[in-house]
């Protein structure tokens, strides 16, 4: 009699910085009634992965589900699968960083269950050839990627019924192909198509394997499954017609299967992770020309005869694609790079929770678009850097090639704030950290084109049944269409613009005017410091532009000097603006800022200015003219930002993002933003001198 031996992993995951609110409705919803089912069916045999957020909310508010992974581990139901602790993407964090997380979780497991995990679940299945020696190292056996990696170098049809080998200089491990049949069939089809596939799969040496390995979050937290699942009855329907069936299919575990067969082929994948990354990755416009091809493909059901051609990006490409991204994926390297050893203290465990890879990339999953998680990695980043300060460990001030753009950047830093200065992009301040709150406070994201914002205001409707996420069309609210502008600049602190005098708000708004000036996104360069002089800590940058009209360029110089007072915790920034024209000039110069405030309209941030009888919630557009100040109060962190200036005018509107996301495309506050400008007149070889300050007090 045929048969077909099958591997049921399930992988559960909440990111560093998400809501508790949250990881109970997951918990409640997906990974707590898995579990008891689980339970409840002895000889059911799977593998769990968790992440080592969820061990710790679990640790503090559902410590029932150590006992019941415990039971199961016991009984010899339940594999636990390794991993980087704070779910890392391995092959983008320093050698040392990976092994002690992969060791970490093996630790941890050992001390909760006595067992030490003999394979890993890889974060988001994102493969690179050099991993072996890392997984080797850390006594890791095998990982599970998708069965897309094998058909993507040729691998296609029954070699894929196996388990392979690999190896980096030496070093193996073994590698065990995710069925994306399956992955797609379960929990979305009924269980006789899984049945279907198994039985197709089989064969009458009952020596063949299929795997499935993906997130549980399918099975109740995703729209719509949490009612087929289990209110709908699919896991029980799904259970029973596997147990009932054990004649002819042989649950086994990862191990299981090492211990009784020999790897099937030698293999030597590509980078990659699964097939829906590798459209994620890619620029807006190679994303879209993606989908439409493969949509096509699938209409003329060709798909699985072209796959093995069919290639999108890797997931560095996020690095490139978003400058957020890449800043944050460099700060975290900065603080690593500031250990001097490998003890795991506690500012090291805070690095750890900054590797957590969900903030740092987007797609339908992924959290870059989200302040919150943007945040987790901030405070980790800042909590650990903090740390390395009390014990004098960071300079006070210094010039290095923190985002590694072969540039420069400033660091000025006291004990209560931070600045990131990157002369090369606009003189801009590319972070302010407030240090005594653990919080930056212009974690901010452009408006990036993406390829899926083609379907923005295109709904699939409501056909009465349950799809994977990456089937959904929706939106959470009417007119998303409208908010769609992208930027040419980074939104980091102080942009530097230069406006035609008749310049419209709305339209500054939109991003849909001309820049005269070529200061915003171009290089300054530092003519003094970093340096500190009588308790002030400073460096002065300096760009020889212009000011480019129809049928002329007008030189001008400007001549920015961004400082920090350690004693009253103030940033102060005063320009130079030179006419160096041969006439008088009449310009529109504006200074643009941007703070991240947590949301359009927080309950516990407002802001004040002068003349106006009401505070004004982060979300609102205003128009002030003649003030010299303003100031934000924010209660929920305990802060009071105080600004004064040369007496100006004032546009303050929120930036906001159209993302796509698990249940639909949704519009996010990301910062609010607060240009300061000027009509100013400067004859010719004269300048124009303004200040603009930034005092930050407890409140």
């Amino acid at each position: 009699m045929s048969g077909i031996n099958l591997v049921f992993a399930v992988h559960m995951h909440q990111p560093v910085g998400n809501f508790p609110g949250v990881f109970e409705f997951a918990t409640r919803s997906s990974y707590l009634p898995f579990l008891q089912e689980m339970d409840k069916n002895p000889d059911f045999k799977f593998g769990l992965h968790v992440s080592g957020p969820l061990w710790e909310y679990w640790r503090d508010s559902f410590p029932e589900i150590y006992d019941y992974i415990e039971k199961m581990v016991d009984r010899g139901q339940c594999e636990m699968l390794g991993g980087g602790f704070y779910e890392p993407i391995l092959a983008v964090i320093p050698h040392s960083d990976a092994f002690a997380q992969l060791e970490m979780m093996s630790d941890f497991l050992y001390s909760k269950f006595k067992t030490r995990p003999r394979g890993i679940w890889l974060t988001e299945r994102i493969w690179e050839p050099h991993l072996p020696g890392l997984l080797a190292d850390s006594s890791i056996e095998f990982t599970c990627v998708d069965d897309y990696h094998f058909k993507s170098t040729g691998i296609v049809g029954d070699r894929l019924l196996r388990d392979f080998i690999t190896e980096n200089n030496g070093k193996t491990v073994r590698l065990f192909p995710i069925s994306e049949d399956l992955r797609y069939s379960i929990p979305f089809a009924e269980p006789e198509k899984t049945l279907d596939i198994l039985r197709d799969a089989s064969s009458d040496s009952g020596n063949r394997l299929l795997v499935f390995a993906d997130d549980a979050e399918k099975f109740g937290v995703w729209p719509g499954t949490n009612e087929w699942v289990w209110q709908k009855g699919w896991m029980k329907r799904f259970i029973e017609a596997i147990m009932s069936n054990l004649s002819w299919i042989n649950l086994c575990s990862f191990s299981e299967w090492i211990d009784n067969y020999s790897p099937g082929e030698r293999a030597y994948l590509p980078t990659g992770s699964y097939f829906e990354m590798s459209e994620w990755t890619l620029p807006p416009e190679l994303s879209r020309d993606f989908h439409h091809k493969l949509e096509s493909l699938k209409g003329e059901n060709k798909m699985e005869e072209w796959k093995p051609f069919f290639k999108g990006g890797f997931w560095r490409n996020f690095l490139t694609k978003y400058n957020e991204s890449n800043w944050m994926h460099k700060r975290m390297l900065y603080l690593s790079s500031n250990f001097e050893d490998d003890t795991i203290s506690q500012a090291k465990r805070e690095l750890f929770r900054s590797q957590c890879n969900c903030a740092y990339w987007h797609g339908v999953f992924g959290g870059l678009y989200l302040p919150h998680l943007r945040r987790g990695i901030f405070d980790s980043i800042l909590k650990g850097e903090n740390l390395l300060n009390s014990q004098g460990k960071l300079k006070r001030y210094e010039k290095l090639d923190i985002d590694l753009d072969g540039c420069a950047e400033v660091v000025l830093r006291n004990d209560d704030i931070q600045l990131f200065i990157t002369p090369a992009d606009g003189g801009k301040i590319a972070e302010i950290d407030l240090m005594k709150f653990n919080r930056n406070i212009t974690d901010n994201l452009s408006r990036y084109s993406e390829g899926y914002h083609q379907d923005v205001g295109r709904d699939s409707g409501d056909d009465g049944e349950t799809h994977s996420i990456h089937d959904m069309v929706g939106s959470k609210e009417e007119g998303l269409e409208d908010y769609l502008h992208y930027d040419w600049y980074n939104r980091r602190f102080l942009v530097d613009h230069i406006f035609p005098n008749n310049l419209d708000p709305g339209n500054f708004r939109k991003c849909r005017y001309r820049e005269l000036g070529d200061f915003a996104n171009q290089p300054y360069t530092i003519i003094e410091g970093p340096a500190e002089k009588e308790g002030v800590l400073f460096v002065k940058l300096r760009r020889e532009g212009g000011i480019y009209l129809d049928d002329k360029e007008i030189a001008v110089k400007i001549e920015k000097t961004i400082s920090l007072d350690t004693e009253n915790d103030e940033i102060r920034v005063k320009y130079e603006i030179e006419n160096k024209h041969k006439q008088q000039i009449m310009i529109h110069f504006g200074s643009e800022s941007h703070f991240s405030l947590g949301s359009r309209d927080h309950p516990q941030v407002r802001l004040h200015f002068p003349g106006f009888a009401k505070d004004v919630l982060p979300g609102e557009i205003k128009e002030f003219e003649g003030i010299d100040g303003y100031w934000i109060e924010e209660r929920a962190d305990g802060f009071k930002i105080e600004s004064s200036f040369s007496q100006g005018d004032i546009w303050m509107w929120p930036v906001e993002t159209i993302s796509n996301s698990e249940s639909g495309f949704e519009r996010i506050y990301q910062e609010t933003s607060l240009l300061h400008h000027w009509k100013l007149t400067i004859p010719a070889g004269d300048s124009a001198k303004l200040d603009i300050n930034w005092r930050i007090s407890e409140i």
